[in-house]
């Protein structure tokens, strides 16, 4: 190859095969002269029928193998033999733009009667390390930026930094859990959705890890404040490339950016480095790349389609996502849209049309016409009964929700209630708490936060604390699978033990019409207290607060104060 990537190798195309079994059915096209194999091209059938690149869904540059001087013999044979098996559509994405198959693919439509779409895809930013002279100064100037040093100086200040760099499967192994939670609890803070959320991303890296571990061209690297990783790199040395893959930060060091520090240490020790070329920046448009690069690499993204329709059918898509993304505004109003039909059709696929009518219906007319009623308890202040057996209440950290969203990735309401979590936990918006079992699954969360200033949505308005020392329990919730185990209750009854131990005055709020929320507060010894409601009709509402009482538990006292 004019540039070996080590995306192009037989250990990367193995380990997508094994993560993806389900998804993708490989189709492996082969070359021979003579005796002698020439070229491979590595693709895939995903279940809608569409033609890929095996590896375009993890690899930073996918390719026809060949050599240069063969390449447009053999993509313009692969193209012939799509047409012969019937294949309609073709997404062949992630081509380096430099390659002699772009040219090749172009030709091979035309003979084969396919109508293709090329545009751009990414530039991968790259910092070449040319001669040793240019070595050296590149070195100078990244041990001269004022940015990595006040980093690296707050940093040392919490213990001992070093840098570590794995390359053996049996001490990769260890290491993926902790930078798989880092990088799902990262996205998460941002709202966004990491993609080891998902179980086949997550093998896929383990197989690869263990593949690569082999030839030696895996490098796990680690920045280590004292014994605690600030960042990870899952990265490759391979063929004079040092690869920057996956990498991600641990969220307590996040001020000191962790992973702008790990990156400079890695082109500084390439740049020591004779049998290092280049250190490759991959796929993305991050801001940090940008401090470090010297120079880029553009990737294509080709589709091929036999239909003209199709064909236009893709223009169109492509020049709306452009014009779309031109205007941030509209690009935010479009993905709403789209996130709520996706919604919609989600919910018709699971309840039916019916109920999703009534459940719209319902929505609207909440809307604009209700009465919101909101029921507060506190927690009596000598009570100390024991913890249930078999769980344990926990602080929410980051770590936490990195492995809750490992748990339940594929709970759709548990994922929204884990960014908000996790933005929460960013911005100190209260202290959160995890219900565990002894299995270290986590089963329940909820959040406290002082009374006083508490902003209530469910009522439009600021709340003013009873007491000094008045905290509010709130945000609680049971993903759907530990739902009906009685964890709602335990789990705010164990949380009102741990503040009143403080000397704190414990409430906690359920709305009326949330049924199973009041339930959930009535089997403990949380006390009725008072109501407070809003009336809403069309754009006007108005408060309806209730008269505090001393003491009351009854429905009856909940009907005279409302």
């Amino acid at each position: 190859m004019e540039h070996p990537e080590v995306f192009y190798t037989c250990e990367w195309a193995i380990a997508v095969q094994r993560a993806s079994k389900n998804l993708l059915t490989p189709i492996v096209v082969l070359a021979y002269e003579n005796e002698s194999l020439v070229g491979v091209a590595a693709l895939a059938r995903k279940n809608i029928g569409q033609l890929v690149f095996l590896t375009a869904d993890t690899g930073d540059y996918c390719e026809f193998l060949s050599a240069p001087s063969a390449r447009r013999e053999f993509v313009q044979a692969v193209i012939s033999e799509f047409r012969a098996r019937g294949f309609v559509n073709a997404v062949l994405t992630n081509l380096p733009a430099d390659s002699a198959s772009v040219d090749a693919i172009s030709e091979g439509c035309s003979r084969s009667g396919y109508q293709l779409h090329t545009r751009a895809a990414y530039d991968c930013a790259q910092v070449r390390l040319g001669s040793a002279e240019e070595r050296a100064l590149l070195k100078q100037s990244i041990l001269a930026k004022k940015r990595l040093r006040r980093n690296l100086r707050e940093l040392a200040k919490r213990g001992k930094v070093t840098l570590r760099h794995e390359t053996c499967w049996s001490e990769i192994q260890s290491l993926l859990p902790p930078f798989t939670r880092a990088h799902i609890a990262r996205f998460l803070e941002t709202g966004k959705t990491s993609n080891l959320i998902r179980q086949e991303r997550r093998v896929f890296l383990e197989e690869l890890a263990r593949e690569l571990s082999y030839p030696g061209w895996i490098t796990f690297s680690q920045l280590l404040v004292n014994d605690v990783t600030a960042a990870w790199n899952y990265g490759f040395r391979f063929a004079g490339s040092w690869f920057w893959y996956q990498p991600t930060v641990n969220d307590y060091y996040g001020d000191f950016s962790p992973g702008y520090c790990l990156l400079a240490k890695i082109v500084e020790l390439a740049c020591d480095s004779p049998e290092l070329s280049v250190v490759d920046l991959g796929l993305g448009a991050e801001g940090y790349k940008e401090r470090f690069a010297n120079a880029s690499r553009q990737t294509i993204y080709c589709e091929l389609n036999r239909s003209r329709v199709r064909h236009w059918r893709a223009l169109a898509r492509y020049w709306t996502a452009a014009i779309a993304t031109a205007s941030p505004l509209l690009e935010r109003h479009i993905r709403s849209v789209l996130s709520f039909l996706s919604e919609i059709r989600g919910t018709m696929m699971s309840a039916g049309l019916g109920a999703t009518l009534k459940g719209v219906s319902r929505r609207i007319r909440r809307a604009l016409f209700s009465y919101d009623k909101v029921l507060f308890f506190e927690w009596p202040s000598d009570n100390g009964a024991p913890d249930s057996f078999g769980i344990h209440l926990e602080p929410l950290t980051s770590d936490a929700l990195g492995a809750a969203a490992v748990q339940y990735g594929n709970d759709p309401a548990s994922l929204r209630f884990l960014t908000r979590s996790a933005q929460r936990l960013r911005s100190d918006g209260g202290e959160g708490f995890v219900l565990m079992t002894d299995e270290d699954i986590p089963v329940h969360f909820c959040w406290a936060k002082a009374f006083e200033g508490f902003q209530m949505a469910e009522l439009n308005r600021t709340l003013q604390a009873p007491s000094e020392n008045a905290v509010m329990i709130f945000d609680c919730f049971t993903p759907d699978s530990a739902r009906g185990q009685g964890f709602f209750p335990q789990a705010i009854a164990m949380l009102a033990r741990h503040l009143s131990s403080q000397g704190k005055s414990v409430w906690i709020f359920g709305a009326e019409t949330n049924r199973a929320s009041v339930w959930g507060i009535e089997k403990t010894d949380f006390q009725y207290k008072f109501t407070l409601g809003r009336r809403r009709i069309l754009l006007f509402s108005q408060s309806r607060d209730s008269v505090p009482v001393s003491v009351a538990s009854s429905h009856e006292s909940r009907g005279s104060t409302s």
